[in-house]
């Protein structure tokens, strides 16, 4: 408690300079400077939403939307490639790399692109700032400060259900709100009405829930459109449109409606390429329907200038898994020489989540974590098979398991389109290609042995590289500065480490790291 005193009387002392702070004053003086800073804000708050107000009632703005990307889709083997041991061993081959799939910065306005440098890696480099979106690295947010919420309030909280797992949320502020049509003036007067209300419990509770239950920026989208269709039902699609777009720039994020074919819809604008969805650019950012119903006009208004207060992209990057319900479903994987045998134990509810999620670069599904409940049982079963073992030997040992121990199936046989795996889907679905193996066994030999993997992509093919520091031999993508990536193929059965498939010998893969 001293400790407390003394710091709010340097506060205060930087604050009211030239007044004496005694102990008897000291809570009265801080207690007067407290309702001075929540009226500044408010009156900042206040200011903040009337002129967004006065946005949406101006005439909204007719644009063409552009045409959805497509999202790359590499015409993978239909079976895997077998290796042959009877074959006398070939040279190990040095492969130059072709080009590397290096971040690139957005020019704020202008939507153009820049390379820039990260130290240890070529060509990648320092942190970006707050707010910056660099493809491929953790975007970093610009922090948004809890809503103040007003004194002696009631708080009464409805369970809203997400991906089976119950959160409980002031939503009282937004029930019998709706919106009189889709007109800009009636969009205005529903904007109007929610600020006028005491919506900041809601909007707490949801910012708190987001952390607690460490939701992605995506889950985070989810759970506004859960509350809107709890408490609207899904025949009041501009309703929950309305009400997305208000918990998301109240949270801080980018995101605005539109008008297509008299539909009220939402666009976000995400740290990411969100493929096959129409977009806008606006104010240096692309804009994606959310949701966007097939054969929509391209013809989409809205709103010149984005809320005050968001000032936050929509990331894709999984940076932390959602705390969802846990609702198990067990798996058995085995290699075929016998060496490891595995049970794990997979959460539908994320995997459902996972499915829901739009299709983005192959690099998020890269970055993304294993969730606990999956690691915590797998490594502790795949940890005796390499205990002692050289680098080269668990490697080996790891390789053959994911080469044998999943059963192969392009994504547009099993799924009807490109569908990269986050790592537990890998231990989900009864199939996976060969870009998940390679994202599976790049995790696996990062957390289990320490060391550096990057991704080979192909141009119809993904495989992974290993950077040993020990001598390991055979074929090897060799970087500009020296460093030496040994192949490790997980599609490429039965081929030990440093083994090549024959037709990528002299190709040049892109290099992910």
């Amino acid at each position: 408690m001293n400790k407390q005193i003394g710091m709010l009387a340097v506060g205060l002392a930087l604050f009211l300079p030239g007044m004496p702070l005694r102990a008897q004053d000291l809570e009265k003086e801080f207690e007067k400077f407290e309702r001075q800073q929540q009226q500044d804000f408010e009156d900042f708050k206040n200011k903040a939403d009337a002129e967004f107000e006065t946005f949406l009632r101006e005439a909204w703005q007719a644009y063409d939307a552009f045409a959805p990307e497509v999202a790359p889709v590499r015409p993978e083997p239909p079976t895997p490639v077998s290796f042959d041991r009877t074959k006398p061993e070939p040279r190990p081959v040095s492969i130059k790399p072709g080009e590397l799939k290096v971040p690139q910065a957005p020019v704020p306005g202008v939507g153009d692109k820049v390379p820039v440098k990260y130290p240890g890696k070529p060509d990648l480099a320092e942190k970006p700032a707050p707010g910056v979106y660099v493809p491929g690295e953790p975007y970093t947010p610009v922090i948004v400060p809890m809503p103040v919420v007003k004194p002696g309030r009631s708080v009464y909280r409805t369970s809203v259900e997400l991906y089976g797992t119950e959160f409980d949320i002031a939503t009282d502020a937004a029930e019998n709100l709706t919106l009189a049509g889709v007109e800009e003036n009636a969009v205005a007067d529903a904007w109007k009405e929610l600020c006028n209300r005491d919506y900041e419990q809601m909007v707490k509770d949801c910012m708190t829930l987001k952390e607690e239950r460490k939701l992605s920026d995506w889950a985070y989208l989810q759970l506004t459109k859960q509350i809107g269709l709890q408490l609207y039902g899904a025949d009041r699609p501009n309703d929950i449109a309305f009400l997305q777009m208000f918990l998301l720039n109240k949270s801080g994020y980018k995101a605005r409606l539109a008008k297509i074919d008299e539909r009220l819809k939402l666009l976000i604008a995400p740290a990411g390429t969100i493929y096959g969805t129409p977009y806008l650019r606006m104010n240096g950012n692309k804009y994606y329907v959310y949701e966007p119903v097939p054969d929509a006009s391209m013809r989409i208004y809205t709103y010149k200038q984005d809320f005050a207060e968001a000032k936050n992209l929509v990331c894709l990057n999984v940076e932390s898994i959602p705390a969802f319900s846990m609702e198990a479903e067990s798996r058995s994987f085995a290699s075929a020489d016998g060496v490891v045998k595995v049970q794990t134990v997979v959460n539908k509810n994320l995997m459902d989540f996972y499915r829901d999620y739009p299709q983005c670069d192959v690099v998020v599904h890269y970055k993304a974590a294993m969730s606990e409940e999956l690691q915590s049982a797998l490594y502790a079963q795949l940890r005796p098979a390499i205990e002692g073992k050289s680098q080269v030997e668990a490697a080996n040992i790891l390789l053959t398991f994911v080469q044998t121990g999943f059963q192969y199936m392009t994504d547009g046989e099993q799924f009807g389109y490109e569908k990269p795996f986050f790592p537990d889907e890998t231990f989900y679905y009864p199939y996976c290609d060969c870009e998940d193996r390679a994202m599976l066994y790049a995790t696996l030999v990062k957390d289990l042995l320490g060391l550096d993997v990057i991704l080979l992509d192909y141009p119809n093919h993904i495989a992974s590289a290993v950077r040993f520091t020990e001598e390991v031999k055979g074929d090897a993508v060799v970087l500009a500065d020296g460093t030496r990536y040994v192949v490790c193929d997980p599609t490429y059965i039965g081929a030990p480490v440093g083994s090549c498939m024959e037709q990528y010998k002299t190709v040049g893969p892109q290099v992910i790291f």
